[in-house]
């Protein structure tokens, strides 16, 4: 196997994934913009690239046809909130062929709550090419009184002068044409986004805000930011801009938006993670990344069951990219490549011949094995596993395993993340195996009621 930036690799699979002809080239995002105290409008955004399927003949062309199936549940009441098919249809004639990609977005106003998403599309003239997409997600409604940001819509274009109000990604005098592959390249490397500002007013009449906009790598460096100051509004404000890639190394990349009060400093963030395949930039961290030798590492020797638990220890800290690769490989030598580019990858201290990353996670997973496994499951696979590998030791723990009318609970403190956010667990079938019911960080999973969920009355 070539001794190539692995990084590379994985994005350049993430640049062309759906290239199986048996998965339909459809990409899918949504996003979330304030409505009323109850509610959200939530945007779904979807890219049909027509690669693989089958045409029909029609008056001017040949058509194309797809099915999108999208089924929406309340997990809370177990019923269904969207149950419906969309169809996409577009002639197609012979200058134009089969390059042109189908961008469509739609929207629903939805009210607060824990919902379920799938999402199955297929060509309506060959159903076995296909591609599903689940997610699951809470809808929290922006409150009028606290200022707020939207969530991020990522864009391929952003027009203003010559937007057309009758086009379908027409708003707020923008027409924002979505990108819910999240891949940009080098032949696409102009990010455009777009967001709203909510509640801009503040008890100081004095104060006004900051808004630092902020691109990490996957190494958590930042590699872009800028920042803005904004007066009070009693209106909504719409952000749009755009940020050059051209000059970034293949990676995931996470853009952020902080609106931050300037006198008390609280602050109101969201996040959009996208990627980028742009093979002409190499960074000097990736260089480093593929030096020394991997035979005579610990790697070298391992069997395939070591292999394999390794990774599944380590999926925590996986790409999805990662993932998909590490379950197509079926020669022992690969897997043991693989993992050893992949802990190389995440080393801290170059300079040293230690893997401290590694060390630190396994570290850990000797902690929780021994702390949070039960009779059911390791305590790798357990939630308190999961949330202490990617995090670390909490800055405090408070125990509740005897509270009146509540099944037993913990709470973890982390103050050095995101200004202080708590993770609490409980164990909700009495067996030791706490589940994750509430964390104020984002991205984890929230549930402001979570109390109900351990109440025995």
């Amino acid at each position: 196997m070539k001794r190539i930036l692995f990084t590379i690799i994985l994005f350049a699979c993430i640049a062309s994934k759906g290239i199986a002809q048996n998965e339909l080239k459809f990409e899918f995002d949504f996003a979330k913009f304030k409505y009323d105290q109850s509610s959200v409008y939530l945007e779904f955004y979807y890219d049909l690239n027509p690669e693989f399927m089958k045409v029909t003949d029609a008056q001017g062309g040949k058509l194309l046809e797809a099915i999108v199936r999208i089924e929406m549940k309340d997990v809370k009441a177990d019923t269904f909130f969207i149950k419906k098919n969309w169809k996409i249809q577009n002639i197609i004639n012979e200058e134009e062929g089969l390059d042109k990609n189908l961008v469509g977005a739609f929207g629903f106003i939805i009210p607060g709550g824990e919902y379920s998403l799938l999402v199955t599309a297929y060509d309506a003239n060959n159903p076995a090419l296909n591609k599903t997409i689940n997610e699951k997600f809470v809808i929290q409604p922006y409150e009028d009184k606290k200022f707020a940001v939207s969530d991020i819509e990522l864009s391929a274009n952003i027009k203003k002068v010559d937007a057309d109000p009758l086009s379908l990604f027409y708003k707020n005098s923008l027409e924002v044409i979505p990108n819910p592959s999240m891949v940009f390249s080098d032949k696409s490397p102009i990010l455009f986004f777009y967001t709203e500002l909510y509640n801009l007013t503040l008890e100081d009449p004095t104060s006004n805000f900051t808004l630092k906009k902020n691109v990490f790598n996957s190494f958590n460096q930042s590699v872009y930011k800028t920042d803005k100051q904004l007066s009070q509004s009693s209106n909504s404000i719409v952000e749009y801009g755009l940020i050059n890639l051209s000059k970034l190394p293949t990676d995931s990349y996470n853009l952020e938006l902080s609106l931050i009060d300037n006198k008390t400093k609280r602050a109101y963030v969201s996040s959009k993670r996208f990627f980028l395949h742009n093979p002409g930039v190499t960074s000097a961290e990736q260089l480093q990344r593929i030096s020394g030798s991997f035979i005579g590492s610990e790697f070298a020797l391992m069997t395939v069951e070591e292999c394999d638990l390794m990774f599944q220890q380590a999926k925590y800290i996986a790409s999805n990219t990662e993932v998909n690769q590490y379950k197509a490989i079926d020669s022992l030598n690969a897997k043991r490549e693989f993992l050893y580019r992949f802990w190389k990858n995440r080393d801290t201290d170059l300079s040293t011949p230690l893997n401290e990353f590694k060390i630190e996670y396994m570290k850990r997973i000797e902690y929780v094995n021994s702390n949070f496994t039960t009779r059911m499951k390791a305590g790798y696979l357990s939630d308190r596993g999961r949330v202490y590998l990617l995090y670390g030791e909490p800055d405090q723990k408070d125990y509740f395993p005897s509270e009146a009318n509540l099944k037993p609970y913990e709470i973890w403190f982390y103050n050095g993340i995101e200004g202080g956010v708590t993770f609490i667990f409980g164990d909700l079938t009495g067996f030791g195996n706490y589940e994750l019911l509430h964390s104020t960080m984002r991205g984890e999973y929230k549930d402001e009621n979570w109390i109900r969920r351990i109440t025995t009355l």
